[in-house]
């Protein structure tokens, strides 16, 4: 594939990700809509203030601004890094769904099906080692929901914060676990710089 039907493919894998994200909020928007409808008195309920001590405010507004920072911290260095830039211009945005994840399952497993496949599966396991750049992101959204559910005592937000805690816990666990799988990756396939160029397969 030439440069210039690459960079068509990659525009191309950039669209259907926006897609599929205002898709997945739109469809958010509108179960949270319904379901608002059907609960009345119930969310009602859910979403009546608690009575928190003065500590427990204090302690919460500390953690709703501190995370607020560690999310801001986090952006700033993923741009400044380039980590966002390189995975945007990745090439892999070029090949199907169902190819990366059979190149990420290959990092995975340490295995090279074909010396051909070696400059995309170290492609892949780049953009996996740069994927920890999520973890702070996730810690601080989660700090911030701790802190509003402090300063608030809703039970919408303690069931919000248990429901985040489980998913942001079982996410960030994942990133870095594949993270360290693709720097063994990296470690026994390492570039050979007289013979090919990293993160540019064709």
């Amino acid at each position: 594939m030439d440069d210039a039907g690459q960079g068509r493919e990659i525009r191309r894998g950039h669209r259907r990700v926006r897609l599929l994200v205002v898709g997945v909020i739109v469809a958010f928007a509108l179960v949270s809509f319904l379901v608002g409808l059907l609960a009345e008195g119930f969310a009602a309920s859910w979403l009546e203030r608690g009575d928190p001590p003065g500590w427990l405010e204090v302690t919460g507004g500390i953690l709703a601004v501190l995370g607020l920072v560690i999310e801001v911290v986090a952006l700033i260095r993923m741009f400044r890094s380039g980590s966002y830039r390189a995975d945007r211009k990745s090439p892999l945005w070029a090949v199907s769904r169902r190819r990366r994840h059979e190149l990420s399952r290959a990092v995975r497993r340490n295995v090279v099906d074909s010396p051909e496949d070696l400059p995309w599966l170290r492609t892949t396991a780049a953009q996996m080692v740069r994927q920890r750049r999520f973890v702070p992101l996730f810690g601080g959204l989660l700090t911030m929901n701790l802190g509003q559910a402090l300063l608030s005592l809703a039970p919408i937000w303690l069931a919000l914060i248990g429901i985040t805690g489980v998913m942001f816990g079982i996410g960030c666990w994942w990133i870095l676990r594949d993270a360290r799988r693709a720097e063994a990756f990296l470690r026994a396939h390492p570039v050979d710089p007289t013979t090919e160029r990293e993160g540019l397969p064709r």
